[in-house]
Formats: C-alpha cells, sequence, structure tokens
C-alpha cells in the first residue's frame, strides 16, 4: 500500500496558497515579499537537503520547493483575479432603480416568511442593468411586510459595493459567499418595497417542501432544529434556542458541517455493503449523494471540504492507494480558496479546516488511549473527536468570541454521538413521510431532536466556567505549530514530544489562571446594539448592576437589538432602562416587551404614561456613570468614556471619546478610537466595528473584547 501523497504534495502547495493570498490582500508590495518568501523557503529546503548529502534529500526538497512556489503563484493570482474582478463591479447609487430575489431572510418559523430587517438579495439588477453578485440588504419594511425567500422585490435605494479591504470576519465570510454590495432603503413612500413575482429554483422547492412537512407534522423546536441540521439554515432557530446550542459549543449542528455529511457518507456506505453493492458503484452513489446534499446547502465550504475528501479516499480506495487526510483535507482548501481566495479570513472556513487539522493529529492517539483505559468505544470515539477538534479550536474560539464555556466538553460528548445515529435515521425515512398517510413519519423521527433540544437547554442552563485568554494570531499559528510537533505529523522522538506537551499544558493553564484572576475582579462588560435610528449599550457591572441606555427613537427593531445583547449575555432581566425623554409610541413599544425585559424602572425626563417606576435620569450619577442629553448619552467607566448617539447628533457637543456608539454613520469622525456601526463595519471603514462588540473594561482600560477582526 502506497500513500496517496508521499511527499504530501497538496499540503505544500496549500502552504504557498495562503502565503500568496495573505500577501496579496494584506499588503501593496506583495510581489517583492512573496518572492522573498519564496527563495527563503527554498534556500531553507535546499540547505536541508545539501546537509544531508543524499539523492533522496535533493529530489524532496527540489519538489517541496517546485509545489511550495506554484502554492504561491496560485494564490497570487486568484487574490488578483478575485480583487481585480471585484473592482470591476463596483457601484455607488445613491436612489437607484433596484430589483432582486430575496434569497435568505431570517424567519419566525419555516414558512420562510421574512421576520428580520436583514436579507440577502441575489438577480439583482441596478437601473435595468444586472448586477454580479449578491447583496445585503437592509429595510425596516421588511420585517412583518409579508415578505418570503423567493420573492422578487422592486424598489428604490442606495447601493454600495463592499471594499475588498478584509479586515472582518463578517466581511470576509460575505465575500466569499458572493455577497458584495450593501444595498439599503428609505422607510417612506420613496423607497416602498413591492413584490413583483417569485422564483425558486429545483433546490429551494424541496427546501420548501421539507419545511411544510416539519412544520406539519414536528413539534416547533424540532422541527427548527431538524431543518436547520439539514439544510444549515440557523436563521428559523429562535434566539434563545441559538443562544442555547452556542453556549454548549453544540452550534456546530445548526450549520450543515462536515461531521453531517460523515455521517452520511457513513451510514451511506453501511447500507450499501450491507446490500453487497459493488465497491465502484458504491461510491459512486455515495458521492453522488453527497455531491447533491451539498448542493441543498449552497456548497459551503465544511460541506466541500467533506465531499472532496470523502472523493479523495474513495479514489484511492478503489486505486489500491493508502489515503492521507491531510493531503485530502488540504487539496479541498486548494479548491476553495481557488474558487474564492476571500475564504481564507472567513471564520466558518477557519473553523471548519482547523477542527478537522485537530482530528488529523489527535484523533486516532486519543481514541486509543480511550480504548486501553477500559472506556466503550463509542464514548472512546466520542470523547477523542471532541477533544482533539477543542483542542486546535481552542485558541480561534476565544480570540473570536472572547471565552468559550467548559459545558462544551460534556456536552458534545453527550449530543454529537446521539445526533450521530438519529440524523441518518431522519434522513433516510424523511422521503417516505411524503407518501400519502405516512406524515407520521416525520412525526416519529423528530421525537429524538425534541429530546437533544431539551437536552442541550437543560445544559445551557448550567452555570459552568469559562475559559478567557487574550489570544491574537501570533499565538494562534504557535499553538498549530506546537499541536503539530507534538503529533503523530512530526518525527521528534517520543520522549521529547512528551515534555513538549506537558510543558505547554502546564503554561497555558497557568496562564489561564492568572488572566481569568484578573478577569474575575470585578471588570465591567458592555455589550453594543443598534437599529436604523437608535443606539444602545447593555452594561453588566458588580458595582452598578445591569441596565440599558437607549438613545434614538426606540421601536420594536431598537428593542429586539437590546434583546439580543441580553441573550448573548445570557442574561434574563435588566434592573433598570435609560432614555432621555420618552415619545407615547416608544412607551407603547417598551411596555410590549417589559416582560422580557424584565426591568420595572425606567429613568427619564418624562414618562407618565409608561407602566414603568420613572426616576428622574438626573440622580442617575447615583446608581451608574450615565449623562444623557439630546444630542447624546454617555457612559463613564473610570476613564474609559462611551457615547451612544443617533445620526443627527450635534457632533460639535462630542469630546474625544473611546468607543462611539451611532447606527449608520459610515465613518468614524475625529477624535473618536473606534465607532460602532454596522454600516462603516461592512464597508470596510478605518477602525470600525460590528452593533454587537462586546469588551470588558477594568481600571480605566478595555482589557478583553469580542473581536470579530482578522486585522
Amino acid at each position: 500500500m502506497k500513500k496517496i501523497a508521499n511527499l504530501r504534495v497538496f499540503p505544500t502547495i496549500l502552504a504557498g496558497m495562503i502565503v500568496g493570498i495573505s500577501f496579496i490582500i494584506m499588503t501593496d508590495l506583495w510581489l517583492p515579499i512573496a518572492a522573498v518568501a519564496a527563495a527563503f523557503v527554498v534556500a531553507v529546503a535546499g540547505g536541508i537537503a545539501l546537509y544531508k548529502k543524499s539523492r533522496r534529500a535533493l529530489r524532496s526538497a527540489a519538489v517541496f520547493s517546485i509545489c511550495f512556489v506554484l502554492g504561491i503563484v496560485f494564490g497570487l493570482s486568484a487574490a488578483a483575479y478575485a480583487n481585480a474582478r471585484l473592482e470591476k463591479r463596483e457601484i455607488f447609487e445613491e436612489s437607484a432603480a433596484i430589483t432582486g430575489k430575496i434569497e435568505v431572510g431570517n424567519s419566525s418559523d419555516l414558512s420562510g416568511k421574512v421576520d428580520s430587517y436583514t436579507v440577502v438579495l441575489t438577480d439583482i439588477t441596478v437601473n435595468g442593468e444586472k448586477a454580479d453578485g449578491k447583496a445585503e440588504f437592509y429595510s425596516l419594511q421588511l420585517k412583518d411586510g409579508g415578505f418570503y425567500e423567493g420573492d422578487v422585490i422592486s424598489f428604490t435605494g442606495r447601493v454600495v459595493t463592499l471594499s475588498t479591504d478584509v479586515t472582518t470576519s463578517y466581511k470576509a465570510s460575505s465575500l466569499a459567499e458572493g455577497i458584495i454590495y450593501d444595498i439599503t432603503c428609505p422607510d417612506d413612500e420613496t423607497g416602498e418595497i413591492e413584490v413583483v413575482g417569485r422564483d425558486l429554483d429545483f433546490f429551494d422547492k424541496i427546501k420548501k417542501a421539507v419545511a411544510a412537512k416539519l412544520k406539519d407534522n414536528a413539534g416547533d423546536k424540532a422541527a427548527r432544529f431538524m431543518y436547520a441540521m439539514t439544510f444549515g439554515d440557523s436563521a428559523v432557530i429562535e434566539k434563545s434556542m441559538k443562544s442555547d446550542f452556542s453556549y454548549t459549543g453544540t452550534a456546530h449542528l445548526l450549520a450543515v458541517s462536515g461531521l453531517h455529511v460523515g455521517i452520511l457518507a457513513g451510514a451511506l456506505y453501511t447500507i450499501l455493503k450491507a446490500i453487497k453493492v459493488n465497491a465502484a458503484v458504491r461510491s459512486a452513489i455515495v458521492l453522488a449523494a453527497l455531491v447533491f446534499f451539498s448542493a441543498l446547502c449552497g456548497f459551503s465550504p465544511s460541506t466541500v471540504r467533506a465531499t472532496v475528501m470523502v472523493a479523495v479516499a474513495a479514489v484511492a480506495g478503489l486505486l489500491g492507494l493508502r489515503y492521507d487526510p491531510l493531503s485530502g483535507m488540504s487539496l479541498a482548501a486548494i479548491i476553495l480558496l481557488f474558487v474564492s481566495p476571500f475564504n481564507l479570513y472567513s471564520l466558518g472556513f477557519l473553523m471548519s479546516f482547523v477542527a478537522v487539522y485537530g482530528l488529523i493529529l489527535f484523533a486516532k492517539p486519543l481514541e486509543r488511549a480511550f480504548l486501553k483505559a477500559k472506556f466503550p468505544k463509542w464514548l472512546s470515539g466520542a470523547l477523542s473527536a471532541t477533544l482533539s477538534a477543542n483542542a486546535t479550536l481552542l485558541p480561534l474560539m476565544i480570540y473570536v468570541f472572547g471565552d468559550v464555556s467548559l459545558i462544551s466538553v460534556p456536552a458534545n460528548c453527550i449530543i454529537v454521538p446521539l445526533a450521530g445515529i438519529f440524523f441518518p435515521l431522519y434522513i433516510f425515512a424523511l422521503p417516505f413521510s411524503f407518501i400519502p398517510y405516512f406524515g407520521f413519519v416525520a412525526t416519529v423521527v423528530s421525537l429524538p431532536f425534541a429530546g437533544l433540544s431539551a437536552i442541550v437547554g437543560y445544559l445551557a442552563g448550567i452555570d459552568f466556567p469559562s475559559v478567557y485568554f487574550d489570544f491574537n494570531w501570533a499565538t494562534i499559528v504557535l499553538w498549530l505549530v506546537a499541536a503539530t510537533a507534538v503529533s503523530g505529523l512530526c518525527a521528534i522522538p517520543g520522549i521529547a514530544k512528551k515534555i513538549i506537551a506537558s510543558v505547554l499544558v502546564i503554561c497555558f493553564i497557568s496562564a489561564v489562571i492568572v488572566e481569568n484572576a484578573g478577569m474575575l475582579s470585578g471588570a465591567d462588560k458592555i455589550i453594543c446594539f443598534s437599529s436604523y435610528d437608535c443606539a444602545g449599550v447593555l452594561v453588566r457591572s458588580e458595582k452598578e448592576g445591569d441596565f440599558i441606555v437607549f438613545h434614538g427613537e426606540i421601536d420594536e427593531a431598537a428593542v429586539e437589538a437590546a434583546l439580543g445583547a441580553m441573550d448573548k449575555s445570557r442574561l434574563r432581566k435588566v434592573d433598570f432602562i435609560v432614555k432621555f425623554g420618552f415619545s407615547e409610541t416608544e412607551s407603547e413599544i417598551l411596555d410590549d416587551y417589559v416582560e422580557e425585559l424584565g426591568a420595572d424602572t425606567v429613568y427619564t425626563t418624562y414618562a407618565s404614561f409608561t407602566k414603568y417606576a420613572t426616576g428622574n435620569f438626573i440622580m442617575l450619577a447615583d446608581v451608574a456613570s450615565v449623562i444623557c442629553t439630546y444630542g447624546y448619552s454617555a457612559v463613564y467607566f473610570d476613564g474609559v468614556d462611551l457615547v451612544i448617539a443617533d445620526k443627527e447628533s450635534p457632533w460639535s457637543a462630542l469630546s474625544d471619546c473611546d468607543i462611539l456608539v451611532c447606527p449608520y454613520l459610515g465613518e468614524k469622525p475625529d477624535g473618536v478610537r473606534y465607532l460602532v456601526d454596522d454600516h462603516g463595519y461592512s464597508t470596510g471603514a478605518e477602525n470600525c466595528l460590528p452593533s454587537d462588540f462586546t469588551f470588558w473594561t477594568d481600571g480605566g482600560k478595555i482589557v478583553k473584547t469580542y473581536k470579530w477582526r482578522f486585522a
């Protein structure tokens, strides 16, 4: 048996592609820097070969050098072409006649009805000319406006092409998915949205049919869970349920991943082998099924990666070659990066491949260790997969999300094996539910998923400790290098690996203890949020309590954004709300949300018609560090100044501040360190952060953030 790539050609090409793409996207001096990097690697490889003084070493060095340089050329070419193509599609129109099809929109149920202010548009025309690419479209008219996924809509709006400055994971993911425009629509008669048609393709019709069947025959939570797990559309999941999955580290079940593809492939192979299907035919059937499944899921990076790896394994088996998972994974990454180099900065792409890399490094050794310790086989497999994937993902997850709850390990060990059993049973049983009078089949297969969602909800309610640590890109790369060094991929003596691993674990645990000791010393946590005409912050402070500050006109979108911030912080109620002035409409909206917000006090100048007990905001200084004016509201934390404003605020009245929260301002004013603004964030404005930006302060400094940034 031979290895499919003795010198691991594909990983070497992938390494070169990563270098090439990084240089052309991150610096204008990409050509000389890439040339220096290539020359350095070639020189090192040649030097090692000359030191060993063998033909085999020289041949290996030559192949390695050629593959690495070839990868750099591939990466430079792909990134340069992607940038040039995006620049050619540049559009800036303030009042354009626009049509487009609603491809994706958050839905309150499985009907496909839009229940959010933001959707993804495709098949776009601007002033009668077709625009190549997709767009993120924002309008207050979308929510409760009677719009559905698949509707072709027409309106007058503003179109801006996203820049190629990849400084955020959100924007990189958008570019990788083909979303290159930012479209907004005025919420008056000049931009009224009209439905002018409906267009569902073959795959859309299948998804709608499955959604209708689940909605009619399964419980609400189970139906949403099953649909999300089938198609990777987590938009149908309720905020509280999504928060439970996120907190327990099982959110990957709601986005179709390699886990789902692996489960389906394994189940299909087992069934076809049991009925004596020829190996070649068996592989063809499985691959055809996986390609069809990937198409249903929109060819997401994780499904493409898993499908390519299964295909490489199948071809290797048919040819009598030994399958190398690292080469299979690298080939999948090369394909995805060649198609869209922006994938390199996409969070979904990175987490998918880093998790699989962890499985390649540690899954088998850990499983052998658990089996040797007399663990059951199913538990050994679950534990080894969970621990190996999470061990490599840990620094990336902490870097992006700020913290990781330790409940994720036991939660994954419980939920993932059960999902691996029930998911293929559901997929294979689902077609039978479409036979007349057999709808009960969908009901039967939904019962385990109702149980799984209940288990996740229970685990999410457990107050488990979280891990905080200030990782950056250098430490993430070092972590992966160290993980590789102590794995079977590196030819270091076993005793040396054990010493290195022990030292790393001790250092990491010590650093985490020190870091968390500082974090637990009373740091204040702030989550920013905004809607179109309102901005706000949720403050969690041991000294001042939990409260929300609104600035601007409070509408349903603003309250929903505040509830989202509460959900993100796993907060069930706040102590009070701060708002300068109230209209009767604003008060009525807040009154509708009294139970969900949990507050019974509003600090305001006047609100005699509200159900809340009210207090004068002038006295608020005795309770919290907040100042309110007509122009802006400000929150102070020992020298960290945060200003909340709307887009009409008089900027001349503002002094310098660390963070400004303002919706749709677009550009950071002078004197402001960071602007929290979705519009500026999506278009790549300098030092702009997304509306759900979260940070901690302690002793007058911002000590921790939910970064969502790659710069």
